[in-house]
């Protein structure tokens, strides 16, 4: 039986993943990211690293260093024009979510899935994706959401 504490970082983790992969629909239809979900993300952190620090994987100074390194990368990847405005706040906020523990994990599926939407829109006629941009949250969401599921899953004892 889990402790309160265990159920309450594990609601938070499942929440979280739960909201990452809200982004993907917005994202998807409109090439845009709600400011309501990158806070909604960033609040939850908060919630739960108060709550249920054990459930986090880190300490929270460490998190916080993770996004906002992140947030800074994101920043500038907007000024190049490699990333849209919300996908550079969510690539910080899901840092935050990582942490030192799982950044370099998620960096990699975030790559990877990146490197298949770029093939993706290559091999599409027209492929030219450069114009209308791709949906980087769909690169971005699903390993945040399988690696904080498998977190929570994880404090569980499953």
């Amino acid at each position: 039986m889990l402790e309160n504490a265990s159920w309450i970082g594990a609601a938070a983790l499942l929440g979280g993943a739960a909201v990452a992969a809200a982004t993907l629909y917005p994202d998807a239809k409109r090439r845009e990211i709600s400011h309501g979900l990158v806070v909604g993300l960033a609040a939850l952190w908060l919630l739960a690293a108060l709550l249920a620090p054990e459930a986090m994987g880190a300490a929270a100074w460490q998190a916080l260093a993770c996004g906002a390194g992140a947030l800074g990368v994101g920043y500038v990847a907007y000024l190049l024009g490699w990333l849209g405005a919300g996908d550079g706040k969510l690539l910080g906020v899901l840092a935050l979510w990582m942490g030192p523990r799982d950044l370099g994990l998620w960096l990699l599926g975030t790559a990877a899935l990146g490197l298949a939407l770029i093939l993706i829109a290559l091999a599409r006629p027209g492929g030219d994706f450069r114009t209308r941009g791709l949906p980087f949250a769909w690169a971005m969401a699903p390993p945040a959401a399988t690696l904080l599921a498998a977190r929570a899953l994880a404090l569980g004892g499953a």
